[in-house]
């Protein structure tokens, strides 16, 4: 048996980060361009872990590597040491006011211009000299940017399609319902029950693929094994362009619209109705993100907190204008 200060000498900190970037990148070429290694040298790192516990940590298929059962294990362990020690620099130099203060916040458009603007004034009042930079992304970009070193904060949307980040901690924030929009002519804008099945007759105007509320909307076409059947008018990335759309007759959307209101209609345009179809589609669960065992610098708490507080007195989901639907 070798003893505790053996054990230490032969497992270094490289060997852990290499093992939790692996987790990240997927490959060894990856995962050695993001440390700065060689392939080689990247893969002796993780496989003196292996020899180090006596155990498997990863299996590969051509380029790729997963993780085994006990490599995820291992990896859950040792990834807050691993953060916590990147993070220890940082927060040695703030407390001695070495370096100036950055925040870089990532988050999609609708967050940013509707959830944001008050807590960040606040922000900007109480931290003048903090470089304040916004990312506007959306959710599954805001995520891969927290985990990339590019933002220290995400705020984003979760849904059941979306796989939780091991490596992020979840701060929850609010809950949207999946919306229908359609025209106030429409035939769905009064219908007392609506079915999945039903709202694959018309064309559709959906978010982007890359957005989080899509994926959930996709995953249930899916599930109800019509997806293939689905005509999507268009695909788009911000509110006001879906609801002209909409407002224009190129179908219906499926959506959660955040804090975003129901918009007036124009002048000789047709009202947009919104009916909550959280029965059928689910929920985007709006959560805040950083880097899970990370030291937390004071001026990230302070807008953190200010975010969440912020959620905690705002009205979050825009009324219906139409008797909530219901599947058979």
């Amino acid at each position: 048996m070798k003893s505790d200060r053996h054990f230490f000498k032969e497992l270094r900190f490289r060997q852990l980060r290499a093992l939790v970037e692996l987790s990240r990148q997927k490959t060894f070429s990856a995962m050695a361009s993001a440390l700065g290694l060689s392939v080689v040298s990247a893969w002796r790192q993780v496989r003196s872990i292996e020899e180090e516990f006596g155990v498997q940590l990863l299996v590969t298929n051509g380029q790729q590597v997963a993780l085994t059962e006990d490599g995820r294990a291992l990896v859950e362990m040792a990834q807050p040491l691993v953060e916590s020690f990147l993070s220890l620099r940082a927060v040695f130099e703030d407390r001695q006011s070495k370096v100036p203060r950055k925040l870089t916040v990532a988050a999609p458009a609708g967050v940013l211009s509707d959830a944001l603007p008050e807590p960040v004034t606040m922000f900007r009042r109480k931290f003048p000299n903090v470089e304040l930079r916004l990312m506007d992304r959306p959710s599954r970009a805001a995520a891969a940017a927290l985990l990339a070193g590019q933002a220290d904060i995400a705020i984003v949307g979760l849904t059941m399609a979306d796989e939780l980040p091991a490596a992020a901690a979840i701060h929850p924030l609010t809950r949207y319902p999946i919306h229908l929009l359609c025209r106030a002519d429409h035939a769905l804008a009064n219908a007392k029950r609506i079915t999945v099945k039903q709202i694959t007759r018309y064309p559709l105007v959906l978010s982007s693929e890359d957005t989080s509320d899509r994926a959930q909307v996709d995953l249930t076409f899916a599930r109800a094994g019509v997806l293939d059947r689905l005509n999507v008018a268009i695909s788009a990335t911000r509110l006001p362009l879906i609801t002209g759309y909409v407002a224009l007759g190129f179908g219906v959307a499926l959506l959660a619209p955040g804090m975003a209101s129901p918009p007036k209609a124009k002048r000789g345009q047709m009202p947009i109705v919104w009916r909550d179809v959280s029965n059928l589609f689910g929920y985007e669960d709006l959560v805040l993100l950083q880097r899970k065992g990370r030291f937390e610098l004071p001026h990230i708490k302070a807008f953190r907190e200010l975010v969440e507080a912020a959620f905690r007195t705002e009205a979050t989901v825009p009324r219906d204008t139409a008797p909530s639907a219901s599947e058979k």
